[in-house]
């Protein structure tokens, strides 16, 4: 009998197989595909350590590799005589898989095992064969190996299951997973002076929110952030039970709960008042942006917090904070887009402290944006942010059946055609024109939009908001030629694309490549091609014949689009500019059948 795997055991494969899949997919390493006979599985990838043999229509290169493609065991060949043991479960596997490498394969020792690896064992290895700087190594190490500790306890303690009645922010916390190939996808890493809590010591998710005052004149304030920080200083004085007396000419700043802790070691100036003055918040997906029931209704909080998720410490760059109020004000009302379809959060005030160095300023911040889930039921609407849609492995829901399927009752292939070809056509009306005409790419994934549908049944898609403009692109010189703005950003800001190929790199990254591929995988019309049958279809509806994103994305020449490399940035430092390599161009994609005729995957 063959024994579940235990909570830890999947976490180790969730993280193993998104590393596989930045290595591969990033061109980091070689990897073939052989084709094996088994009832488990159809072929396997095998990672090249050293130079590959010459190809052969037994050794088709994969050029893209996705987590939903693999089946959960990682393995590495051992020779007959080592000590690492090795279980019996999946023998017949093993068994087919050194078949299918030795017919008419490498030259394999007799007696030469298959035995498991784990995440940790494969990035020693792997960091090793490319000859990385030992303290790097160990540092991208702990972090994968903190993603395996989260990711083990969302498994051990999944969310309560979404419905279509629950609330936007109950959505926003029924992550299971989290990102789809990020390897630090659930990576929790406090930065001192904040303790490191271990998963269940912190509710990330049910934070307070504090207050602190800081002099005016050390501070860059845009919009009117005084005036939107009444109600939450009114609603932290009426918990406390007395007014906040705050001394002349300081700003009362909202921080995080845990921010407290940098704030009082970078900024000994400023006032942290006690903890009887703050309110309750509720976290969304990212953590650091939050809502606060009872205190803000139309607008909600971003707050900087020393927290690394993924490859980035969630603070706000002093940039950020000088951008976004600037661009919703100045640019948002101008591009071309369908206000029916398209809602852009827009960010009404920020505030982050003046010191030169902005490693240091980016601690104490803070963003005002607009809320529009909480009104949304008086809309007749059910916001749902697009990550959740996705998601499957909630509390008492059907094993491996995602939310989009499940809620949206999409039990025959025709069902989710239909549904995949509307939400297709209302995103592409929705975040197309704006790049198509301005030169501006929101940044689209699944984390930053949400779905707006009609709280009426069927539920019908209406729209899509967008919010967070820390890693949208724009080319100013395409935006002030159709619209007559000038992009206020800071000089250098990771937004300003060079060139309009630069705009048309993000938006496929954060459309096709994020958003759209995980959406076809999980509807289960990816290998047969249905799925990408549909997103070109629509795409070619959208776009204008000789334009030159029609060029980029669709030609015959665009076999490869640049992608964005998790990995090659992380090893490099890199999170908010972007290193891009040669993807497989996805809108290519033709189906196993023909793609396999073809000798490439």
């Amino acid at each position: 009998m063959v024994q579940s795997p235990t909570f830890h055991e999947r976490a180790t494969f969730a993280t193993a197989s998104r590393l596989a899949s930045c290595i591969v997919t990033e061109s980091l390493v070689r990897a073939l595909y052989i084709p094996i006979s088994h009832p488990k599985a159809v072929g396997v990838g095998v990672i090249l350590s050293g130079p590959a043999s010459a190809k052969s229509p037994h050794r088709m290169e994969i050029g893209l590799l996705d987590p939903l493609d693999m089946f959960p065991l990682l393995l590495e060949i051992a020779p007959a005589d080592s000590a690492k043991d090795e279980s019996p479960e999946h023998a017949d596997l093993r068994d087919a898989i050194l078949a299918g490498l030795s017919d008419p394969g490498w030259a394999l020792d007799k007696g030469t095992r298959l035995t498991e690896l784990t995440a940790l064992g494969f990035w020693e290895k792997l960091g090793t064969s490319i000859g990385l700087e030992p303290n790097l190594q160990a540092e991208i190490k702990d972090e994968l190996a903190s993603a395996i500790l989260w990711q083990a306890y969302s498994y051990e303690h999944p969310p309560p299951t979404p419905t279509f009645d629950s609330p936007s922010i109950a959505w926003e916390q029924s992550i299971v997973d989290g990102h789809p190939t990020h390897p630090m996808h659930k990576m929790r890493h406090f930065l001192p002076p904040i303790p490191q809590f271990i998963p269940g010591g912190y509710d990330l998710y049910s934070p307070r929110v504090r207050l602190v005052a800081v002099s005016k004149n050390q501070l860059n304030l845009t919009g009117d952030f005084e005036e939107q920080i009444k109600p939450v200083i009114e609603g932290a004085s009426k918990a406390a039970g007395r007014e906040l007396d705050v001394p002349a000419g300081f700003v009362v700043v909202p921080i995080h709960e845990l921010q407290a802790h940098h704030i009082q070691v970078k900024f000994p100036e400023a006032v942290v008042f006690p903890e009887e003055f703050s309110v309750p918040a509720l976290a969304q997906q990212s953590i650091r942006s939050i809502v606060l029931p009872g205190t803000l209704t139309n607008v909600h909080l971003k707050l900087g917090v020393g927290i690394k998720l993924t490859s980035a410490v969630r603070t706000i760059s002093p940039a950020s904070a000088y951008l976004g109020p600037r661009f919703s004000s100045q640019v948002v009302p101008v591009l071309k887009m369908d206000p029916k379809i398209l809602t852009v959060a827009k960010e009404l005030a920020s505030v982050v402290h003046a010191h030169p160095d902005g490693e240091i300023a980016k601690h104490c911040s803070a963003i005002f944006r607009e809320c529009h889930e909480n009104t949304s039921e008086e809309r007749g609407e059910r916001v749902i942010v697009c990550t959740s849609l996705v998601e499957s492995g909630h509390a008492g829901a059907p094993e491996g059946v995602s939310s989009v399927v499940r809620v949206f009752d999409l039990d025959t292939e025709a069902k989710r055609l239909e549904w995949l070809d509307e939400f297709v056509r209302v995103y592409f009306a929705a975040f197309l024109p704006a790049m198509l005409e301005n030169g501006v790419a929101f940044e689209a994934h699944p984390q930053n939009t949400l779905a707006r549908f009609s709280l009426e049944a069927p539920h019908r898609l209406l729209g899509f908001i967008v919010r967070d403009f820390g890693g949208i692109r724009v080319h100013p010189p395409t935006l002030l030629a159709t619209t007559g703005v000038t992009l206020d950003a800071a000089l250098g800001h990771s937004i300003i694309a060079d060139t309009l190929d630069d705009v048309y790199a993000r938006m496929y990254h954060t459309m096709i490549h994020n958003h759209l591929q995980q959406l076809v995988r999980v509807l289960g019309l990816h290998y047969n091609s249905k799925g990408w049958d549909v997103i070109r279809s629509r795409l070619r509806e959208v776009i204008p014949e000789g334009h030159a994103l029609a060029n980029a994305w669709l030609s015959e020449e665009a076999k490869t689009v640049p992608g964005k490399c998790f990995m090659r940035m992380r090893m490099v430092g890199m999170y908010r500019h972007h290193l891009h390599g040669p993807f497989p161009n996805l809108l290519h994609y033709t189906g196993e059948e023909e793609r396999q005729a073809n000798g490439h995957l």
